[in-house]
C-alpha cells in the first residue's frame, strides 16, 4: 500500500520523529518511527513484508508505532515536539542543540561539536 507523507515533525529530546501518512481521501495515520532517513512532506512510503521503501527506494527506518490521524492529536505532538527547525526550516542555526540527541540534524543546521 502505498502513503503520502503531509505532514512531519521532529522530536529532539527522544531522537524520534512523526509523519502524517495518507493512503486516501479519508484515511490519515501518524507514524512515530525512528532511523536513518527522515520522512518529508511529498515522500511516498510503500511497505512490502519488513522491507521500507520511500520514493522506492529501501530505507533503514524503524516504525515504533501508527494511530490514525486526530488533529488534536497532531498538535499535542507539534506543542511538545521542541524543534526549531519544525517552526522553521530554513534556520542556520539552532539554540536547542544541547538536547538534541539527533548527530546530524534532520533539517541541515550546523551542528557545533563543543555544544553537544
Amino acid at each position: 500500500m502505498r502513503w503520502d507523507i503531509t505532514d512531519m515533525l521532529l522530536s529532539p529530546t527522544t531522537g524520534t520523529a512523526f509523519a502524517v501518512a495518507r493512503n486516501s481521501d479519508q484515511f490519515s495515520v501518524i507514524v512515530w518511527y525512528r532511523g536513518n532517513y527522515f520522512l518529508r512532506t511529498n515522500n511516498h512510503l510503500e511497505i512490502e513484508g519488513s522491507l521500507i521503501f520511500i520514493d522506492g527506494k529501501v530505507q533503514d527506518l524503524r516504525v515504533i508505532h501508527t494511530m490514525p490521524f486526530i488533529p488534536s492529536i497532531w498538535r499535542t505532538l507539534k506543542n511538545s515536539c521542541h524543534c526549531p527547525g519544525n517552526e522553521n526550516i530554513s534556520l542556520r542555526t539552532c539554540e536547542r542543540q544541547n538536547e538534541c540527541l539527533f548527530e546530524l540534524c534532520p533539517y541541515g543546521i550546523k551542528m557545533f561539536p563543543s555544544l553537544k
